[in-house]
């Protein structure tokens, strides 16, 4: 039953990276064979840290199969860059070796400080462009708080230096208990290597409690209704954003309206329809600063805690 579940990918930000990665090559940004080549080469770079349903290495290769069949085959020289942290990614969209950047919102929160990027898009599934995170626990399990999880078990998404949504959150409702750390709370912290199979420890009682998004609870709860039944959120936090496509905003503006606008029309081809299928992306939507504001406002907070833990930490 595990590698049953296991197998169904869904995610919140996840997808929204490798979409990017593999739609930057597609036909949408360059002339259809027979036409003249044009003079700007995009160049696009993104981190495999969104990821909760599959491995770097994965989107790494998906992308190099994706460059030599659709764009070395048919447009000529192009290029996406992989990068293994933020200050890599800043440093080359300043040089302008980058013009587009795709990742999690955290990874914006992070950039936008660092080099002259804007957010264009923000990435929607078929839950639409707000992700919700859950922390689940059984339902006769007699957990009905996060204070009653002391010195119990959780199951927590693998965590990346770059892709910390889960834990902040996690961390963020410690904080404000005055209930100290994730490692010290919890009697042990099991990691998940995709988000999804984070469930079914807890619907086997392996462990007490786990934090996956909405979307995929209802995903994996149509596959086995019992684990809807079962499983019940206790803490949950809504509005957060998914995946954000950036662009340097120095770009000419002719530039920055086709990369927007080909995003935007991969529904209505073919192609574009199957890589949003493949990925679980429903669609691209123009980015609103509000769509933001839930995701900033987590991390804002949990900065100010971490902050005031720390000094409290110093004074004793």
């Amino acid at each position: 039953m595990i590698n049953q579940y296991s197998k169904h990918r869904t995610n919140r930000i996840p997808v929204a990276v490798l979409m990017c990665a593999l739609v930057v090559m597609s036909s949408a940004f360059f002339p259809a064979p027979g036409q003249a080549e044009e003079t700007f080469h995009l160049s696009m770079g993104y981190t495999g840290s969104a990821y909760q349903e599959t491995t770097s290495n994965d989107i790494k290769a998906a992308v190099s199969v994706l460059i030599r069949k659709i764009a070395w085959k048919h447009f000529g020289k192009s290029e996406a860059r992989y990068y293994d942290n933020t200050s890599e990614m800043a440093a080359d969209l300043k040089s302008g070796k980058v013009q587009v950047l795709c990742g999690p919102p955290e990874e914006f929160l992070e950039l936008r400080n660092r080099a002259p990027v804007d957010p264009i898009l923000i990435t929607s599934s078929s839950s639409g462009h707000e992700t919700e995170l859950l922390l689940l626990v059984r339902k006769d399990s007699g957990i009905r708080s996060l204070s009653a999880l002391k010195n119990k078990s959780i199951v927590m998404p693998h965590r990346n230096p770059m892709n910390s949504m889960f834990h902040v959150w996690i961390e963020t409702l410690l904080m404000r208990n005055g209930s100290g750390s994730i490692a010290t709370f919890f009697s042990s912290v099991k990691e998940a290597r995709t988000a999804s199979r984070g469930i079914m420890p807890v619907f086997f009682r392996q462990a007490d409690a786990c934090v996956v998004t909405r979307h995929i609870f209802n995903l994996t709860s149509e596959m086995n209704p019992q684990i809807g039944r079962e499983l019940v959120p206790i803490a949950r936090m809504s509005k957060l954003s998914q995946g954000i496509i950036s662009i340097d905003r120095r770009l000419p503006e002719e530039i920055k309206d086709k990369i927007r606008q080909a995003f935007l029309t991969l529904p209505e081809s073919p192609d574009g329809k199957q890589l949003l299928m493949l990925f679980q992306v429903s669609r691209m939507v123009p980015f609103r600063p509000e769509y933001l504001d839930a995701t900033e406002a987590l991390f804002t907070e949990h900065q100010l805690l971490k902050t005031r833990v720390t000094r409290r930490q110093r004074m004793q």
